[in-house]
């Protein structure tokens, strides 16, 4: 966490300055320093800080002359001011002003260093009350139109059927009619199609229930990618080439049916951007989260294909967004709603070779059954 956390440190005592520079920096943490008053709204203003620490004493105005344009740039920063040994009044009237903390000098490094963990706690912490806020309006919403779908699902699949009933019989009076039933049949296959398309948004909106067990994860992406040729023999298909770190875990605890949904889909993907040219790159390692600092599983699907624009690489994940001539535009959001299940995330950024890399990032789960066996 502390790479992610910055910092704008307000001070035109050079030693000063630099004292908290080093100290922090040792830490971890991205800092950025001035020591004038416009230069910190210059910054402030081009830039998002998580904390601004700020002398009360600057050459071109004083530190609560800052504090209510900080705020205002930046909303959710922290500003921690600097102050004098005995200087209790400045201390409150910058409390009062909007400051979240104060220091005083002779600045005490082990005091800098609590408070800015406690900033980064507190981040977190907010961050994480957020993202459930998030989730509980996602799903309470999921619900809703889960319930509205199911109704419309069974309400529509007897009108379907009488449909496809009444055209099968038109059928058998129009066999000597090649061109009206070749109507019939594309009125058929548009049933079809929309039948399909009420059935994934039924899938999508349904609650998850992860049925975890022991999985091999290399092999998962090997039976996907074999079931997707078998499923396509005429289809021209890509190389799909397999590369897996020494030191990931063979197995993983997971649900493995709703993992290959998602690998099926992202190489489904992949092949139609390759155009059967290739080949589609996997990935497989265990590496360190950058926020939590603990193991994860990480496996991306790279392609060689024309990519996903910056703009659209959030809007790929949104239900019915797609840059297909055919699909729903479900597939990724499905996707993306398995692997938040699991704990994890699902993102999209540009590959080694220029086209699309789809990144699924899952952190390791215990099993519980081998864990009571033990």
């Amino acid at each position: 966490m502390p790479k992610h956390f910055s910092l704008l440190i307000v001070e035109d005592d050079d030693d000063a300055r630099r004292n908290m520079e080093d100290i922090l920096s040792l830490d971890g943490y991205r800092i950025e320093s001035v020591s004038h008053c416009m230069p910190a709204l210059a910054a402030a203003r081009e830039r998002q800080f998580d904390s601004v620490i700020v002398d009360w004493r600057l050459p071109d105005g004083s530190g609560g002359d800052l504090i209510s344009p900080l705020k205002h740039e930046l909303p959710n920063a922290t500003i921690i001011v600097v102050t004098g040994l005995r200087e209790f009044d400045t201390a409150v009237t910058a409390l009062r002003e909007g400051a979240y903390d104060f220091l005083s000098k002779p600045i005490n490094p082990e005091a800098l260093r609590a408070l800015i963990r406690r900033l980064v706690e507190r981040k977190q912490h907010l961050e994480q009350i957020e993202t459930a806020q998030e989730k509980l309006v996602a799903n309470e919403r999921l619900a809703a139109i889960g319930q509205m779908v199911a109704g419309l699902a069974h309400e529509s699949r007897n009108a379907f059927q009488r449909s496809h009933a009444c055209l099968a019989e038109l059928s058998l009076d129009l066999e000597d009619q090649p061109e009206n039933l070749q109507l019939v049949r594309k009125v058929q296959k548009a049933l079809d199609d929309l039948n399909q398309l009420l059935e994934e948004v039924r899938h999508y909106s349904a609650p998850i229930i992860l049925e975890r067990r022991e999985c091999d994860i290399r092999l998962l992406v090997e039976e996907t990618w074999r079931n997707i040729r078998d499923a396509k023999p005429t289809y021209v298909m890509p190389e799909m080439q397999i590369h897996m770190s020494k030191q990931t875990p063979k197995i993983w605890f997971l649900d493995c049916n709703r993992l290959a949904q998602v690998v099926r889909n992202l190489l489904e993907n992949a092949s139609f951007a390759c155009e059967g040219s290739g080949p589609i790159r996997v990935d497989i390692a265990f590496e360190e989260n950058e926020t939590t600092s603990k193991q994860r599983l990480s496996l991306s699907v790279s392609d060689n294909g024309s990519g996903v624009p910056p703009e659209n690489r959030e809007q790929v994940f949104v239900p019915f967004f797609t840059t297909k001539t055919r699909g729903t535009g479900l597939g990724l959001a499905i996707s993306r709603r398995i692997v938040e299940s699991h704990g994890g995330r699902l993102t999209v950024e540009e590959s080694e070779r220029g086209g699309a890399k789809f990144a699924i990032r899952i952190p390791p789960a215990v099993n519980r059954k081998s864990s009571r066996r033990r």
